[in-house]
């Protein structure tokens, strides 16, 4: 069977918050526009909390430029545009809260920590560990030290630094890891509460990578299960269970169930996101290797074209997820007997490849 690449987790950002400190826990408008915004976020009402947090970050102007109220609403922000999938936005206010917080809290502050490991994220979105690194693993020494052993802070910084591993395919790091996140979050929060599938699904993820497959469907079933019961019926967290699922269902050959996962997510992700968006060209290309699989090229074809469209405008055209999808198109471009293009795809993606070592 020719090599594929299956497995791709759309990276989002790690939503995290954090307890203001005391300072600033006195009423005024800051308080009441920023409580606003972020119930706004919370029941997805996006425009209402993008006012309230420009509003929010008014009233922190005030005070000046860089004070701990102005990164607080910044991060709200960035929270704000990530949970729309427009992490291009997001990522310059992520950068401004880091350097915000390196400016007036302490080194060893578990907000600092955060905005470390928020930005970590950032960098292993687009693959770029060597610059994750360092801000992940000094965000997780931070929290180790600040926070007790069971805070929910500490469980984001080991879910982060954990999927870094994981997607560096350092799997016998990143388990422990994974391990430790979700037995904090199942410990201490509500069964059903989104954290503890965020959990879940990483540590089937790495388990789908370690090809444990019965441990991989029960953790991702299980966070298919909860998201269903704490989300809306079209919040992309469920479409990226049910993208997981698929391509687990894939490996295994259960492709009836793969088709109709990955078709699910898709129709989630055109929805939410519009067509253009990174996570469609997701689904695009699991289900070409699905198709490909399948020894259907025909229907493979169109959704390996789709993926490459899409992964190029939005991710760049160097971007490993770019490579993979060359990579795989020149594979079935081969097959049927188009040589001449195939070879131009599979050189094309060596060259990313080589730019990227």
């Amino acid at each position: 069977m020719c090599r594929t690449r299956i497995l791709g987790l759309i990276f989002a950002l790690l939503y995290l918050t954090w307890s203001a400190p005391s300072a600033m826990a006195q009423d005024g408008l800051w308080e009441k526009y920023s409580a606003a915004g972020r119930q706004a976020l919370e029941q997805r009402d996006f425009p209402t909390a993008e006012k309230h947090f420009a509003a929010a970050l008014g009233e922190a102007e005030r005070d000046g430029p860089e004070t701990a109220r102005v990164a607080t609403t910044l991060y709200s922000q960035a929270e704000l545009l990530g949970a729309q999938g427009k992490y291009t936005e997001a990522e310059p206010l992520v950068r401004r809260v880091l350097a915000i917080r390196e400016k007036v809290l302490p080194p060893d502050h578990p907000d600092l920590a955060i905005s470390l490991a928020t930005m970590a994220s950032f960098h292993v979105r687009n693959h770029k560990f060597a610059e994750a690194e360092p801000l992940a693993t000094r965000a997780l020494a931070i929290l180790e030290k600040a926070v007790a052993a069971d805070d929910p802070r500490l469980a984001k910084g080991l879910n982060m630094v954990g999927m870094m591993y994981t997607m560096q395919r350092r799997l016998a790091e990143a388990e422990p890891l994974a391990v430790r996140a979700f037995t904090i979050r199942q410990d201490i929060l509500p069964a059903h509460h989104p954290d503890v599938a965020e959990s879940a699904n990483n540590l089937g993820f790495l388990y789908l990578m370690q090809k444990r497959y019965d441990g991989a469907e029960k953790f991702l079933a299980h966070a298919l299960e909860i998201r269903k019961k704490a989300l809306p019926p079209d919040h992309p967290d469920i479409a990226e269970s049910l993208n997981n699922l698929g391509a687990l269902y894939t490996i295994q050959g259960r492709h009836a169930e793969a088709v109709r996962y990955i078709k699910a997510a898709l129709a989630i992700r055109e929805k939410v996101f519009g067509p253009e968006h990174e996570s469609v060209g997701q689904a695009h290309y699991n289900l070409g290797v699905l198709y490909q699989i399948q020894r259907r090229p025909g229907k493979a074809e169109p959704h390996y074209r789709s993926a490459l469209e899409i992964r190029q405008k939005a991710l760049g055209p160097t971007h490993p997820l770019v490579a993979d999808t060359l990579e795989n198109y020149a594979l079935l471009l081969m097959t049927t007997g188009r040589t001449r293009e195939a070879l131009r795809f599979k050189q094309r993606a060596a060259t990313i490849r080589a730019q990227r070592n």
